[in-house]
């Protein structure tokens, strides 16, 4: 797990040992529904483990880019859909930001009572700190100005994620170490875009300029934390290699956490918090959750 006060208070972290039932908050994104490559089963484990009071999809639940190719639909996926019904109706207050794998999404921005969608959202932890939260393609020059390569980069990914796949099986029959082809590959070609879109210098000022502390984006596909200049830079990762997310935890903290760490947590049964709410019950200890919208789609240079 990647922690943002890990090597800065380890003796203050120490003494509070979190259950993952007690996150506040669970960001995840890039769960791309459609595509034969995306995991839900370690996604369902993890939602099975925990009851937040907010989620926030940080876009591309679905993949509509494979889906208008050829039509793909599981069970899995509608056990996906109908967890996050349960969690709405529980009382979790799910929070939508598109991407651009589901661009569709983006006209039908609006309040639907169990989920609500937006362009971007902002976050308020429970130590007092803003987070934006949107998807991040937003900053993304070939998204804006070259869909045509994005496009074609999505079907070589694919294409390099059968390869990878076929490769890896090969080496463990044959006891080998096996070879993250085509996550590294991914990460190298979104840091060159990275460095020729000025990501990171879009990242800070849209943080700067709606008062936020930090900013949390899916998008890249590569989990991490740290700062860009004063801002603290969040990406979630994703659900067809690294099977991330991001929690927040009652003191406000924040954390990176992988499907594959979750063995020692508890499985928890869905508890209908809206009706401690009612009786005037906290579900959480912290401070409650200030979500504001952003201003629809502003143009980011």
């Amino acid at each position: 797990m990647i922690d943002e006060n890990a090597a800065t208070q380890p003796s203050e972290l120490e003494s509070v040992a979190w259950d993952l039932s007690d996150a506040r908050t669970l960001f995840i994104s890039d769960i791309h529904l459609g595509s034969r490559f995306c995991q839900v089963g370690p996604l369902l484990d993890l939602l099975d483990r925990c009851l937040p009071q907010h989620i926030y999809i940080v876009g591309d639940l679905f993949d509509d880019r494979r889906m208008n190719r050829r039509f793909r639909w599981t069970s899995d996926y509608t056990r996906l859909l109908a967890r996050l019904f349960d969690f709405g109706v529980s009382g979790t207050s799910i929070h939508y930001t598109p991407g651009n794998h589901d661009n569709f999404l983006r006209g039908f921005t609006e309040d639907y009572r169990l989920v609500e969608i937006r362009d971007s959202f902002i976050h308020q932890c429970a130590d007092g700190r803003r987070l934006a939260v949107l998807h991040g393609d937003q900053f993304d020059v070939v998204e804006k100005k070259m869909r045509w390569l994005s496009m074609l980069g999505s079907t070589a990914y694919e294409s390099l994620l059968a390869t990878d796949r076929c490769l890896n099986w090969t080496l463990r029959l044959l006891g080998a170490r096996q070879v993250p082809l085509s996550r590294s590959l991914k990460v190298g070609v979104k840091k060159i875009v990275q460095r020729k879109s000025g990501f990171h210098d879009k990242v800070s000022r849209y943080a700067h300029r709606h008062a936020c502390d930090g900013i949390v984006c899916g998008h890249i596909h590569n989990p991490e934390m740290r700062s860009i200049d004063g801002v603290l830079y969040c990406n979630t990762g994703d659900w067809i290699e690294h099977c991330s997310a991001m929690v927040e935890w009652p003191d406000g903290r924040l954390q990176l956490i992988r499907a594959n760490e979750l063995s020692g947590q508890r499985r928890r049964r869905p508890i209908f918090h809206r009706l401690k709410r009612r009786f005037g019950e906290s579900i959480r200890s912290g401070t409650d959750t200030a979500v504001v919208n952003t201003e629809k789609s502003e143009k980011l240079s």
